[in-house]
């Protein structure tokens, strides 16, 4: 019987200390960005549904600092969440997407598909993302964070 209650309170101890530490893959540079967009006349659910599935492929094989990518049906709009490795993954993303870039011919199509309404940002952005930014003249809202946790 003391066996067992050693054994008991050691597990609850190690439970304990597994509880209150950052996991391994803890990840505080993450950057997301949830994209509201409305999709554009002349494009169909159906036209859209499968965009969206194509466009994600592609930033999947071409994009290894990109965490997680969803577009999402919210009724009248479109959500589109993006999870970045760091505030650096997001800022190649969107070379990737400009002129010259590697999806770039992609992201024309994206604007065939969708007009964005706003972007909101959540994570610490430097000031170097944020002015990185500003030239694409989209409505983007910066959101510091107060505490989270990412795992990959």
């Amino acid at each position: 019987m003391k066996k067992l209650l050693i054994t008991l309170i050691a597990a609850s101890l190690i439970n304990l200390s597994c509880e209150n530490s950052i996991p391994e893959s803890y990840n505080p540079n993450e950057i997301i960005f949830v994209v509201e967009m409305d999709g554009n006349e002349g494009k169909s659910y159906d036209d859209i549904a499968e965009f969206s599935k194509f466009y994600t492929e592609a930033i999947n094989k071409k994009e290894p600092g990109s965490l997680g990518w969803g577009f999402f049906d919210s009724g009248e709009k479109i959500i589109l969440i993006e999870r970045y490795l760091d505030g650096d993954a997001m800022m190649q993303h969107a070379k990737n997407i400009s002129e010259g870039g590697i999806l770039e011919t992609h992201f024309v199509k994206f604007m065939e598909h969708f007009t964005i309404n706003k972007i909101d940002v959540y994570g610490n952005a430097s000031d170097e993302l944020k002015e990185f930014v500003k030239p694409f003249g989209l409505p983007f809202y910066f959101h510091p964070e107060f505490a989270k946790f990412s795992r990959n």
